[in-house]
């Protein structure tokens, strides 16, 4: 689901003695060595010893600098943001790149009522409060998945894989080690219809629009969003909600961040893509006009074809080369 500071550069720039006016002009023993003599014998409230003429002050300072000169004073050098990586606690950050440690933590977990499904207590009490929202307007949420261990987690990247191939299984599910499901904080909802189960089309129905609205009133954010998969490195999931407690959810609302990543600083700017190979449909595919659902079809390419990725990319849509014809594609079925 897959993206720094550069530290302060500062220059010294050093002058010699023989470059100030002939004037000022002394031996070389007796300019550098006197003038430090000088300064360690005088009391800090003194003036200095030597006098420096007003017009070779700067010059002076600027080959023995004071000890509160810029050029002598370096600040510490710039870090890495270093998000939350307490596994235990609803503000931390777990991805590809921010593995949980250990890679095998098991939570503390209590069962959610009426349901078979575990969550960290805060979280499934808050989840307990959702739901209870939902039934008051009218909506019924089905809640399909929470914790997940390392090893069940294995069985699906194992079961996608042989599906899908590894390089596409990497896209839609997380390696062990570094699934938020791991941690006990995250949920997967849907309709108890099944309608748009796992599909982007979720957001569409009345548990998504009502999820995307009111989950943060409870601490739970979308974690998955449209066009951020170089930045989360996963697909948009409208049904993938983690709660990071109330606080913390206003906070991301507040700020406008768009995504985990981009509240703790860490978020890489998106790649460039470039054209290499070829891909496979996994479905039958549209190819289109537009990098967008609305775009209008070109054709429909079968499933099991080859097509060429031209190195355009519009957040999930890539533009390839099928035939003769070029469009846009959903890259969620390409491998």
């Amino acid at each position: 689901m897959e993206r720094t500071c550069a530290a302060r550069i500062r220059n010294a720039h050093q002058m010699e003695f023989d470059e100030m006016t002939p004037a000022y002009k002394r031996p070389a023993a007796f300019g550098a060595a006197a003038f430090v003599f000088a300064m360690l014998l005088a009391p800090l409230s003194a003036p200095p010893a030597l006098a420096v003429p007003s017009g070779a002050a700067s010059h002076v300072s600027s080959v023995l600098p004071s000890s509160t000169s810029p050029a002598t004073v370096r600040g510490p050098a710039a870090k890495k943001p270093r998000p939350p990586r307490d596994p235990a606690k609803a503000n931390v950050l777990v991805n590809k790149q921010y593995p949980l440690v250990p890679r095998k933590f098991v939570p503390r977990l209590v069962a959610v009522p009426g349901t078979g499904i575990r969550l960290q207590p805060q979280a499934a009490k808050a989840y307990g409060k959702l739901a209870a929202a939902a039934r008051r307007d009218g909506v019924n949420i089905k809640l399909t998945s929470g914790y997940r261990s390392y090893a069940v987690q294995q069985g699906l990247v194992d079961e996608y894989t042989r599906a899908y191939g590894s390089a596409y299984a990497k896209r839609i599910v997380a390696m062990p080690g570094t699934s938020e499901h791991q941690t006990g904080l995250a949920i997967d909802v849907g309709n108890h219809s099944r309608a748009c189960a796992l599909r982007a089309c979720f957001a569409n129905t009345k548990v998504g629009s009502w999820m995307a609205r009111n989950a943060p009133k409870h601490g739970f954010i979308l974690r998955y969003p449209k066009g951020m998969e170089e930045v989360t490195g996963y697909n948009h999931e409208p049904w993938h909600f983690r709660y990071v407690g109330p606080a913390q959810a206003k906070n991301l609302s507040r700020t406008k961040a768009r995504t985990l990543e981009h509240h703790y600083g860490v978020a890489s700017s998106p790649r460039a893509t470039t054209a290499k190979g070829t891909k496979t449909t996994t479905a039958n595919l549209n190819l289109r006009r537009s990098p967008s659902l609305g775009g209008g079809i070109i054709k429909t390419v079968p499933r099991g074809a080859k097509v060429r990725p031209t190195g355009k990319k519009s957040g999930t849509w890539i533009q390839t080369r099928h035939g003769g014809s070029t469009g846009w594609m959903s890259s969620r079925y390409l491998r």
